[in-house]
């Protein structure tokens, strides 16, 4: 399994920068008050790509933690991300949930969730 970890590596990453880009677009077209549900894609890829996104993550930790690269311990500030990725999904549902008005309070913490995460994975 480690000769596949960089390529699960970067397909994490891939999926979280696609996650945001999604969370931005909507972001910026309910500002603009355009609907973005009418867009298919707009609907049903954010599910997808946030879907994979955990899924690779879980599968890096398994392949680190079983290959005996890392411990649990060592890996303590998963919690954090992991914390700050729930936060983004709670507030992300809450600003862009149907029949309800868009909320930019909700869409700038998702926001600054995400990026909290990424920081952590990219500086722990």
């Amino acid at each position: 399994m480690l000769d596949i970890l960089p390529k699960l590596v970067h397909s994490h990453a891939g999926f979280a920068y696609l996650s945001l880009i999604l969370l931005l677009t909507r972001g910026a077209l309910s500002a603009r008050q355009i609907d973005w549900r009418q867009y298919k894609i707009l609907k049903i890829a954010p599910h997808i790509i946030d879907t994979l996104l955990l899924l690779s993550g879980a599968t890096v930790v398994y392949a680190y933690t079983s290959e005996g690269v890392y411990t649990f311990s060592e890996l303590s500030w998963l919690l954090g991300k992991f914390l700050f990725v729930l936060l983004y999904i709670i507030f992300a549902a809450k600003a862009f949930k149907k029949g309800q008005p868009y909320s930019i309070k909700f869409y700038l913490l998702s926001v600054v969730s995400f990026m909290i995460a990424m920081f952590i994975a990219v500086h722990h």
